[in-house]
């Protein structure tokens, strides 16, 4: 393989690259490539946000069950109303 990959084989190890599971010389070719190509930077960063946005957006909020346990007890009462 060439020292310097093309935009997809970046694209296709970045998992790779970011575990450190890539041989010494692929690390090398992707890591000059991230270094000139601001679409495939880009592309790492987000990638690295990833789970941080997850984590984030999968947490309840934390008024979360009051919140739910309030709205159950209107619809509770209105049900009982009609």
């Amino acid at each position: 393989m060439k020292l310097l990959p093309s935009c997809h084989d970046v694209q296709t190890d970045l998992t790779e690259y970011a575990e450190g599971t890539l041989p010494l010389s692929r690390r090398l070719g992707i890591w000059l490539h991230l270094l000139l190509c601001r679409v495939c930077a880009a592309f790492q960063r987000g990638l690295e946000a990833l789970p941080g946005l997850a984590k984030t957006s999968l947490a309840p909020p934390p008024e979360a069950p009051e919140a739910a346990n309030e709205a159950l007890a209107r619809v509770q009462a209105a049900l009982r109303k009609s």
